[in-house]
């Protein structure tokens, strides 16, 4: 079953205004037993305030600015496996290796597989590829989150893999 938008506002502190996820699909297990989460990424015209590019009147920024909501669509989906797995909320602090690998073409949709690689001492390393309808978009090696602190009891949940 699909997780929806309202279900990840609970756990991330800023809200639904700056929101680039849209909800997790489904819970995934590699064959090495890794396991990770897919998610939505949304496209600028999904964006709960679609307002956020406004004065881009001329539409010369659309891909530049499309990008950092995709790559915080990748922080968000981090975050939710860190949840899972772990029960901590955590924020990025650091990537290793980033690779954009094409342009965004229109308003497709966009998935983000995460697989979390490693938690050592509170910080767990995370790989992500967000995939379009026209094939990988980027590519992601070690995005590492910090615990901040365990999730509340009421907010752990386990995905169906």
């Amino acid at each position: 079953p699909e997780i929806y938008p309202s279900f990840i506002y609970l756990r991330f502190f800023h809200g639904p205004r700056f929101q680039a996820h849209g909800g997790l699909i489904r819970g995934v297990t590699l064959e090495n037993g890794d396991k990770g989460a897919d998610g939505v990424a949304l496209m600028r015209n999904k964006l709960p305030n679609t307002h956020l590019f406004s004065d881009d009147r001329q539409g010369l920024l659309r891909d530049l600015e499309s990008m950092p909501m995709v790559i915080e669509s990748t922080f968000q989906n981090a975050g939710l496996v860190s949840m899972e797995l772990d029960g901590m909320q955590c924020l990025p602090v650091g990537i290793k290796k980033l690779r954009i690998l094409r342009p965004l073409r229109g308003r497709e949709k966009l998935v983000v597989r995460t697989i979390q690689r490693s938690n050592l001492e509170g910080i767990t390393s995370h790989d992500v590829i967000v995939e379009g309808e026209h094939g990988p978009l980027l590519m992601m090696d070690g995005l590492n989150l910090k615990s901040m602190g365990p999730l509340s009891e009421n907010l752990l949940f386990t995905l169906e893999r």
